[in-house]
């Protein structure tokens, strides 16, 4: 799954923020090359929908160049500040715009099917990120919310932790807890509709 872009260390992301902070662009560049298609992911999953995903992850860029200078490290890696930010700005947006985040997700369904992997070693149940999507409205805020950040955005149980506010054994519960439900949801679907869904998500 790892790209060149992805494999970036945690110490070049710090030198990276760093740099930003002095005020380099290209380091700046360099924060968006390696962020942005995570925080796509992760609001195309939050919202339903490509373009307002594409919208609201603009803007999280945007307050990141704002308020980079105002970072600081204080144990939390990077991606916890920056999907903080894309959390609460899709809040935001919804509540400004009074829409629901029910959106089809004929338009995004193959952007995220690029990029899915394997949250549980045990799930064996395959889906695709239609039925993924559909089936993910019967969790708990917080249960979605996991999913999210480990699956859409790629962030490690530590830094999803970090970013929920929550320890790392109570991420693990809240992943475990929703992939069952998940389980549960799809195998109470007619069979046509999980044949439909089937596909890896080893990527």
């Amino acid at each position: 799954m790892q790209s060149g872009v992805d494999a970036l260390s945690r110490d070049a992301i710090e030198d990276l923020v760093r740099r930003a902070q002095e005020g380099d662009t290209e380091s700046f560049a360099g924060l968006y090359e390696h962020f942005y298609d995570k925080i796509f992911r992760y609001l195309v999953f939050k919202t339903g929908s490509s373009v307002d995903a594409e919208d609201v992850t603009e803007e999280v860029f945007l307050r990141m160049l704002e308020s980079i200078s105002s970072f600081s490290w204080r144990g939390f890696p990077f991606s916890s500040w920056l999907f903080r930010i894309a959390h609460n700005l899709v809040v935001d947006y919804y509540r400004k715009k009074g829409r629901q985040k029910i959106v089809p997700m004929e338009d995004a369904s193959g952007v995220i099917g690029a990029s899915s992997y394997d949250l549980d070693s045990g799930l064996d149940l395959k889906l695709s990120m239609q039925g993924v999507y559909a089936a993910m409205q019967g969790l708990s805020k917080l249960q979605r919310e996991v999913i999210n950040l480990r699956f859409a955005g790629g962030l490690s149980l530590k830094e999803t932790a970090e970013s929920m506010g929550k320890k790392e054994n109570a991420i693990k519960a809240l992943q475990h807890a929703g992939i069952k439900k998940l389980r549960s949801v799809l195998a109470q679907r007619p069979s046509g509709s999980r044949d439909q869904a089937l596909t890896s998500w080893g990527g």
